[in-house]
């Protein structure tokens, strides 16, 4: 089993290193506890593995598909009864974890009740994350549309030559 990094396109080097990136960014904080109560301060922060339940597997499981189907067009073994392209899939999986992450920006992880001097925040970590969620989405959309353009389905580049009146194939 061979590694040729030509096999893989510009879109799917974006959605691989899109992925690696999500899966650094999920050891960095997410989320952040801050409390200033007179005489105590306390900061705890937490990143996806320790803030989510469920999304970080799913979080995870896109990291893996993606990895998977671009390792496996790296080394030549891409099944050709996939259900769908490349592109599309991976297109697909990063979207939906470009949703979920969206909603866990929207919805903070935590308690649904107001306590005075507590503060629940967001870290730096949801929004690169959010980011390379963004980089395999678009990068499955760009290798989706370049596999396409690679099988003829790509729209022509010019006007051809000319066959009418005056042109190199004209009677005279």
């Amino acid at each position: 089993m061979s590694v040729d990094t030509s096999r893989i396109s510009f879109g799917e080097m974006v959605a691989g290193a899109s992925a690696v990136a999500l899966l650094i960014f999920m050891f960095l904080p997410w989320y952040g506890v801050s409390t200033e109560v007179p005489g105590f301060e306390a900061s705890v922060n937490a990143n996806a593995w320790e803030a989510f339940s469920f999304i970080d597997i799913l979080l995870f499981l896109v990291i893996l598909v993606t990895l998977g189907l671009v390792g496996a067009r790296a080394t030549g073994n891409l099944p050709a009864n996939l259900p769908a392209p490349l592109g599309l899939i991976v297109a697909i999986a990063g979207a939906i974890a470009l949703v979920l992450i969206v909603i866990r920006i929207i919805s903070i992880p935590g308690p649904d009740v107001d306590i005075q001097g507590v503060e629940f925040g967001r870290k730096i970590g949801i929004f690169l994350g959010l980011i390379a969620a963004g980089g395999i989405t678009f990068g499955g959309y760009t290798a989706m549309n370049e596999r396409a353009g690679a099988h003829g389905h790509a729209p022509a580049a010019g006007p051809g030559p000319r066959t009418g009146p005056g042109g190199p194939g004209a009677a005279a």
